[in-house]
Formats: structure tokens, sequence, C-alpha cells
């Protein structure tokens, strides 16, 4: 058999499930999720979410029904991409079905001991129930994963039969599964013990194509075990990134192979995964930080350090991505900043959590208002100086418009609305950059603007309710931006969401350590942007607000005609950039709007 003739391997990333159900320090749903979305960047074909289990039961995977709901994993689930989840019992099946999800996994055990520690019954009764969920999953069109843990010994009875793993893999495939994964729950086996039980499994009918390995690393055999199954026949392979798992049943066990041995074993050997390994590199050493946990794969580590030195020794440093920034004007409680085309405005009272005074309301509502007017400006920039982004509104001892009613409430009601208008309607893209905390009416200028970047101590908080009041002005932008159901949890509970809950969520574009890399990040994507005909951005934001207004109505059809018809004009962007797409050149659209050979970027 030749290298080009070896057979490929898909690779079954069960690090979000199996990885994390066996740490005892609370994860963050937004590490979870973020973990998920990197791990979907590696061109992984299937990614275990999560299980429907009691909280009881395993209390870091209590979070189940917020990662199935979360916006990122529900748009996942509509590509050519596999999201099993484990489910134990009827009752976890129709959570799973309410979340719209398409593929499940049951489990039973080979073994007794193991199965009434586990799931608390007996093997017979586990397949029955095994069974019975897979047969309502069937009939709503959901596809069915199997595993059968144990497959070489039990913590309480010792060495598992054949015969025993045999009976468990028939009844899942005659129950509907597509596939059985073989778990050594406990990491006892090796190369031998694979190989005889593969060996007896496939003479005795069972085809290698519906087996899959899962192999745990506790002896330090999976890698060996995983290759043994591949020259067996199998293809399919559960693995964990950074090595992460182990059995909360299981005392001593170590986690699953991890995913980046696996894939380097395979790369090495010249046999396709489909999987990107530096992303799978990266995203090892990623989570490993964010749990505080030493990477369990030492071809990750191995591969990751090797990355480094190689960047280390690049002869050629980086080209340098600041700007240069101008202090233009200064105002009492802002600065306001021009490099090129981009206006950046410093909210400058830091002494007071650039909270807003009504002098300033008005000042940030006419700077955004002439630089919307400013053809020489194709975006602007809000951010603060200090700890925080903007507190909101003053509240200080006579100051406030709190409690004064009438003309009060109303002149400042216009102000507020009037600023947030300004930003949300402003034809030049708007972007806030949180150096640090938001509340109340901070929340509203950083959700009004297109995009957000921010520090990683960034949070953003609707803290009204505490003080008896209510995010009115900037409720509709919040709640266009954040959706119903978060919006509604947010306000009502006051809670600091984090940068990477917002991150996590498709809110925050980048995120920087601190505020001097925040600048840093900031003028790197003011760079990227130079990319974009700022016509054909204010043209694609009109779009935008009409999907948002109108989606679906008269408006939206009129609305849509006419940027069409806008931006197939002679004199239209549109002509200059396809005549230099035709040309083989690319647009400077920072140097383009300053009618100079070179943009002063």
């Amino acid at each position: 058999m030749t290298v080009q003739s070896l057979p490929s391997v898909r690779v079954v990333e069960v690090g979000p499930r199996d990885g994390l159900q066996n740490i005892r320090e609370s994860i963050p749903t937004s590490t979870k999720l973020e973990l998920i979305r990197r791990l979907e960047g590696t061109g992984l074909s299937t990614i275990e979410l999560t299980s429907v289990v009691s909280p009881r039961v395993i209390p870091q995977l209590a979070d189940c029904r917020d990662v199935l709901g979360d916006e990122d994993v529900r748009r996942m689930s509509g590509k050519d991409l596999r999201l099993p989840v484990l489910v134990p019992n009827v009752k976890g099946l129709n959570i799973a079905i309410q979340h719209g999800v398409k593929e499940i996994a049951v489990f039973i055990s080979a073994t007794e001991g193991f199965s009434k520690a586990n799931i608390n019954c007996s093997v017979e009764q586990g397949i029955e129930r095994a069974k019975n969920v897979a047969s309502l999953a069937l009939k709503s069109n959901i596809a069915v994963r199997g595993y059968v843990s144990c497959i070489f010994a039990d913590p309480y009875d010792g060495p598992t039969q054949p015969s025993s793993v045999l009976r468990c893999v028939k009844e899942l495939l005659d129950a509907g599964c597509y596939e059985v994964s073989l778990g050594d729950t406990l990491g006892v086996g090796s190369p031998s013990n694979v190989r005889s039980l593969i060996t007896y499994l496939l003479n005795n009918n069972i085809s290698a194509e519906k087996l899959a390995g899962h192999f745990h690393d506790t002896y330090g055999q999976a890698v060996a075990n995983v290759w043994e199954a591949y020259n067996c026949g199998l293809q399919v392979f559960d693995s964990s990134i950074a090595g992460l798992g182990g059995c909360p049943f299981a005392p001593g066990a170590k986690g699953n192979v991890a995913s980046e041995d696996l894939v380097y074993m395979f790369h090495n050997a010249g046999i396709n995964t489909g999987v990107d390994l530096s992303k799978l590199v990266e995203t090892g050493v990623w989570i490993s930080e964010q749990l505080s946990r030493t990477n369990g794969s030492r071809a990750g580590t191995a591969l990751a350090v090797k990355s480094k030195a190689m960047s280390s020794r690049k002869s050629k440093p980086p080209e340098d991505p600041s700007l240069q920034w101008d202090l233009a004007k200064e105002t009492e409680g802002l600065q306001l900043h021009h490099s090129g085309v981009n206006l950046k405005i410093i909210l400058n009272r830091p002494k007071n959590g650039n909270a807003l005074t009504a002098p300033m309301i008005s000042d940030l509502t006419s700077v955004v208002t002439d630089a919307s007017k400013d053809p020489q400006i194709s975006r602007i920039i809000i951010t603060g100086n200090g700890k925080f982004f903007c507190t909101g509104m003053d509240l200080g001892k006579g100051s406030t418009p709190v409690a004064q009613g009438g003309s009060t409430s109303d002149a400042q009601f216009r102000r507020l609305s009037g600023l947030f208008e300004a930003i949300d309607q402003s034809p030049k893209v708007t972007i806030a950059c949180l150096n640090g905390p938001a509340f109340g009416g901070g929340v509203g200028l950083a959700f009004s603007c297109d995009m957000r970047l921010g520090t990683r101590d960034a949070s953003v908080t609707l803290s009204e309710v505490k003080l008896g009041l209510c995010p009115a002005t900037i409720s509709k932008y919040v709640i266009r931006e954040w959706g119903v159901a978060f919006a509604r949890e947010a306000m009502l509970s006051a809670r600091p969401v984090s940068v990477e809950e917002l991150r996590a969520r498709g809110l925050i574009s980048d995120v920087a350590d601190d505020a001097e890399q925040l600048r840093t990040r900031l003028d790197m994507f003011l760079s990227r942007l130079k990319v974009a005909s700022p016509d054909a951005s204010r043209m694609s934001k009109e779009l935008v607000r009409l999907g948002w207004a109108y989606g679906g109505g008269e408006e939206q059809v009129d609305g849509i005609k006419g940027l069409f018809e806008e931006m197939m004009r002679p004199a239209a962007d549109g002509a200059h950039g396809v005549k230099e797409f035709q040309a083989g050149r690319k647009v400077d659209w920072d140097a383009f709007t300053q009618g100079t050979s070179k943009s002063k970027l």
C-alpha cells in the first residue's frame, strides 16, 4: 500500500464535553463557547459540544442549555459539521430536541460495576435505556452515535470480557447508531489488547466502518493504541484538545489522547485528517492557559515552542502598525485626535470614570454630527482615558438630572437620544474601544457603534436596576446587538458581562491584554480597514439597517434597489474599485479618500 492510498481519518473532538467534565473549578460558559469556536476554525468535522446531564452529577456541564442555545453554535449546526451531544435519558433528549440538536450520543458500559457507578443501573437496564433514547431520536430525524465504556477493564469489576463488548456493540448498532466508539475508559489498554479486541469484533461480523476508537492516556499508550486500531481498519478516533479529560467515575483515569498528538502522528504518516495542525496547536495552548493547566499534548507543546522560536528568529521585524495621531482639539471632557481619515474621540474625565455630563453629551453629539458630514473622515473611534471606558450618566450631587422630572427630564432624554442616534445613524464606520469597564450609558455608547474592541479586563454592566432605573435610551441598541433573551437577562440581573463573553457571542472584534496593547490593536484594525471603500461601507450599513428595521417588507426591497442603483453609477466608488481590480491593483481607499497617491496613515 502506497502512502497516497492510505485511507483518511475522521477526528471526533470531545474536548468541550469529555475534556472539561472532570474539572472541578467552574469554567465560564464564554470560555467553553470560545473553545468550540476555535475548534471549528481548525477544520474539525465533528465536535462533541456538551452533555445534557443533571448538574448534580456533572456540575461542570450545568450550562449545557446555554451552550446549545448560543447563536454561534446554532450557526455552526447549519454547516457540514457534526455537533453531537451526549444524552443519558429521554429527559436529556427532549432538551436536546428543544435546542435543535441534530445529533446525539448514547452510552452504555460493558461492565456492571461501572454501569452502576456511572448511570446507576445494570448493563441490561443501560442497554434498554440507550435503545429507547435512540429510537425516539431517530423518529425525530436525529442521528445517533454510540459509546461503549470500559472495553478492557472496569475500576470495580476488573478485566472486561470481549463477549461483553461485542454484545454492547451489537445492541447499539441494532438500535440504529451509525457508529460505536470503543472506550478504554481507564486507559489501561495496550496495542496487543487493541488488536485482540478489534480482531474479535471483526470476526464476529462487526464492520470496521461502524467502529471508532476512544483511548485514554493513563499509561501513555493512547497514541500507540490509535495507530494499532487504524492498522486494524478503524478510521474514526475520538480525541481531546491538549489531552484534557478523565472520568468522574473512574478514579485515576487520565485524559483522552491529545488531538494534537493524534493529528501530528497521522500527518507525519501522510494520512489526511482535514485538520489544520497549527491552529489546533494554538487552540491547545490557549485552552491550557485559560484553565491554568499544563498542556497534556506532547506534540502540541513541542510544536508551540518551535513556532515561538521560529518567530523570534525572523530577521525582518514586523511592520510597525502604529499610526501618527495628532491632537486636533480639546474640550472639557473630550480630546479629539486625527490620523489620516480617522477621528479618535477620547472621553477625558478619568477621575470621574468618564461619566457623561450634559456639556459632554452635547459636545460629543456635535463632534459626531460634524464628522459624519466631513468627506475627509471615514471612521470615528470612541474610547476613554483611565480605568473606565464610560460609567454612564453623571450621577454626582448637583449634576444629575435624575429625580428632577419635568423639563429637566425631557432635556436629558433629548440629549441622550440625540447622541446615540447620531452615532447609530452616522454614515461613517464607528468603532468603540473599551479601555475598561462600561456602565449604563457607556454601554449605549459602545453598542450604538458598528464594531468594538476591548481590553481583557473590560466588561459591560447594565446596572440601572440597582438604582431603580432602566436602560431606556440605550435599550434599542443593546437589544438589537445582543438579542432579546441575552439583553433581558443582563438588564434584570445587572451582572457584569465580560469582554470574553461578548467576544464569544460575536459582539467584540478583538481583545487586547491592556490599554497599551489596545491602542496598537486599534491601529492594526484601522489599517486593515483601508481595503473598504467609505461609500461602500456606508451602503453596507444601510443594508443592515434595512434588514433590522424592515426585514421582509417593501421598505427593505425599495431600499435595496436604491442602493443597487447608487453603487452602479458611473461616478460611484465601485467604478474606481472595479477599474483597479481589472488592472490587477489593490485599492488603498484611505489614500483615495484623501486624494493622494499615498495614505497618511
